[in-house]
């Protein structure tokens, strides 16, 4: 524990009391774990210098050995109570693989005691330190109206590009969401208006999601190949916006497009073997094919006017598109053509705009976007343009970029809901409406994998736009939902419960729930806080970790909470708990001066040293053949290790310098799921023993941590802050 510091620190609506070791907000007392607190007051006594992890955990924890987790714990309270936003921070920022730094102006005043209050003296102020990145961007109109809509889909940017009266340059900061600055360039939003209706309920889906793309640039528009091998997609990386592809699984990135103009909008041929884009390279949006090798451009539109948004027919004989030829800027209609460009003719035909046509897979419909009806829907039509409908037609938002399954029986589109773009998949009539991102972010242009199992999409929701998959069916399940904080999952061994800890009654204590969320049941209930819950592999007992005023000691209680007994006793900080399938349990400790791990017997005997090079958070294959552990031997980084149950045979699945934590095992024994800390924010991946083969299985700008998986490996359960606070969530595997 710090002692107490004889400072006031002002900063934003904040007082910061030292002395009585308190936080306030306009008078008003934040209230705070006393660690939360201790954190706090370190980094504001350095000011705007950084503060390094390893830093942090001497300063808040001098004699106490802890996870990062628990700093990162303590983070995420700080943000939490002082309103901080992750990704624009007014008070605290993440230095990656370094630690924090404070970043509000702050005025220090020394604290003195009259009758019974506290005031300041000797002010100093010192000055904040930030680096804001700016962009600017040119949208052209007429006339741009104070507020807007977002419109339905990004698609709808090439529009905006030739529209012309005179040029706004809007200046804003680059984590601005991009799809609120393509809105105010066309003038037609402005007849945007509320019906006033009432949608039916939406069921809900939260789905397995996999990122792609991983750059500073704008990754979008992701697009499919017919054998599902390829991802197609548009990418400013290289500085125009130019057509790439990569392997299904994000790999083996090659450039197609090279020109001084925007490419944009790709789209494959029924076979495979050619791309149609959308192009400014002639001086405006025009049509585009090529090979899908990127080989024979050839252009097909030639006029005037702004022709995009492109859709092949099932047999590869003819394209679709949307163009305001000789109708106004913004008065788009759908048209078809040949596949070499010949035959135009227009097949949609409407005073308002009409865009974004989509082939169904039987060539006998056209799914297309429109504003006719006071904000935009999807509409379906006959290949001739007669009998149209509007599918989205009870629900008062604004969709678009619709998608086809590749059977004809659903669509994917994108609906605004409070100005972020969300993806929904309904039947092809409009029913069974389902909900299938949930998040803060962007979520876009939507389409389906050859076998109709997966999304690929755009989304921003780490900064920038990548390219991510999820899986329709892979549904993510809020498992807890209190609010206090619910933490370290852990399966029983038949998969039917999950324990976890939770501070719902005040204190850390361990719980147990079934694994679909119901009857959760509290099993330690001693005047201490329980965390890291280990079921033994008999499922019948639980070992915990127990804080003992500045120590932790190992635990274990039966499932229903009977026979508690302490299996450890020693002034070092004894952490992790993790059972082998012999019904040895191996731990974390700094009992001889730095963490590492340990093994002892079922009823604490035995006690043996396990790493002797700097480890924690290590855990059993299931078949007690090997230990994965994390180890702390580098600066700043935190690699997975394997070894024998003896501590022989020592070696690294990770190759690339990561700071990982939490290992645990696939039931096969065949991989590690592992959270990895990046810029403060915790994902979870799973990785073959030989390194290769790794994906990521959580995706967002939040903390996801101690990954458990199932014993069938189908689910992963893990803690999240992703909703304000640490709740248990469940996914699909597979």
């Amino acid at each position: 524990m710090l002692w107490p510091d004889n400072h006031l620190y002002e900063f934003g609506p904040f007082v910061l009391d030292g002395r009585s070791r308190i936080l306030l907000r306009e008078g008003v007392t934040v209230r705070l774990t006393p660690k939360a607190f201790e954190t706090l007051l370190v980094l504001v006594q350095h000011g705007v210098q950084v503060v390094d992890k390893e830093q942090l955990l001497k300063e808040v924890w001098p004699d106490t050995f802890v996870e990062e987790g628990s700093l990162s714990r303590n983070i995420h309270e700080l943000r939490k109570a002082l309103g901080d936003d992750t990704s624009q921070p007014s008070f605290i920022e993440t230095i990656p693989k370094r630690g924090y730094r404070f970043l509000a102006p702050l005025k220090v005043s020394l604290a003195e005691v009259q009758a019974g209050s506290v005031v300041g003296a000797e002010t100093t102020v010192i000055e904040k330190h930030t680096y804001a990145r700016v962009v600017s961007e040119e949208f052209e109109g007429s006339d741009l109206p104070a507020e807007v809509e977002p419109l339905p889909s990004q698609a709808l940017l090439t529009t905006a590009r030739k529209i012309s009266a005179r040029t706004v340059k809007i200046t804003l900061v680059v984590s601005a969401v991009l799809s609120l600055l393509l809105v105010g360039s066309i003038k037609g939003v402005l007849y945007l208006k509320r019906r006033g209706m009432s949608p039916p309920p939406v069921s809900q889906a939260r789905n397995t999601l996999l990122r792609l793309t991983n750059n500073n640039a704008l990754d979008e528009a992701p697009a499919w190949s017919p054998d599902g091998s390829r991802i197609a997609f548009a990418s400013n990386r290289d500085g125009k916006t130019e057509i790439y592809v990569m392997k299904a699984d994000g790999s083996d990135v090659k450039r197609l497009t090279n020109n001084l103009s925007d490419d944009y909008g790709p789209k494959w041929s029924p076979d495979g073997r050619k791309i149609l884009f959308d192009s400014e390279r002639d001086g405006n949006s025009e049509v585009y094919v090529m090979d899908a090798d990127g080989g024979n451009p050839t252009r097909l539109t030639r006029n005037n006017a702004t022709d995009s948004a492109t859709s092949w027919s099932p047999d590869g004989s003819q394209i679709a598109f949307a163009s305001n030829d000789n109708t106004g800027f913004y008065n788009f209609d759908i048209y078809l053509m040949n596949a070499d460009g010949s035959n135009v003719r227009r097949i949609v035909a409407d005073r308002e705009y009409d865009a974004e046509p989509r082939w169904s897979p039987d060539g006998k419909k056209i799914l297309f976007v429109s504003g006719r009806n006071g904000n935009f829907d999807i509409y379906e039509a006959n290949i001739d343009g007669t009998d149209q409908r509007n599918l989205t037609a009870d629900y008062d938002k604004n969709d678009g970029a619709p998608a086809w399954s590749p059977d004809g029986n659903n669509i994917a589109f994108v609906r605004t809901i409070q100005g972020k773009e969300q993806i929904f998949v309904m039947n092809a009539d409009g029913t069974n409406l389902k909900r299938v991102t949930n998040n803060s972010s962007n979520n876009g242009r939507p389409a389906w994998s050859p076998d109709g199992s997966k999304l690929v999409f755009q989304t921003d929701r780490d900064g920038n736009f990548e390219i991510s998959i999820m899986s329709v069916d892979g549904e993510l399940a809020q498992l807890t939902d209190d609010p206090a904080d619910d933490l370290d999952p852990d399966w029983s061994p038949d998969g039917s419960r999950i324990a976890f800890s939770s501070n719902r009654a005040g204190m850390h204590h361990i719980y147990v729930v079934n694994a679909d969320g119901s009857s959760p049941t509290q099993i330690t209930t001693a005047n201490a806080d329980d965390t890291e819950p280990a079921w033994s592999r008999d499922g019948k007992r639980i070992a915990f970790v127990r804080a003992l005023e500045a120590n932790r000691e190992i635990y274990v209680v039966n499932v229903d909470g009977s026979s508690e007994s302490r299996l450890t006793v020693d002034s070092g900080v004894d952490i992790s708990p993790n059972w082998s399938p012999d019904g040895r349990i191996f731990f974390t400790s700094n009992r001889e001066g730095r963490g590492e791990i340990y093994v002892m017997n079922a009823d604490g005997g035995g006690v043996s040293r396990f790493t002797t090079t700097g480890a924690k958070s290590s855990v059993s294959s299931p078949d007690g053949s090997k230990v994965a552990f994390i180890s702390m031997s580098l600066e700043h980084q935190s690699p997975v290790f394997v070894a024998d149950p003896d501590g022989g045979n020592v070696r690294t699945i990770t190759k690339e310098p990561l700071s990982a934590f939490w290992p645990c095992w696939s039931p096969d024994g065949a991989s590690i799921a592992v959270a990895v800390d990046n810029l403060g924010v915790s994902n979870i991946f799973q990785i073959d023993l030989d390194g290769g083969n790794r994906k990521r299985l959580t995706a967002g700008p939040k903390i996801d941590t101690k990954p458990a998986i199932s014993p069938d490996g189908t689910k992963l359960a893990f803690q999240s802050n992703r909703d304000g606070n640490y709740e248990i969530y469940v996914m699909k595997l597979r």
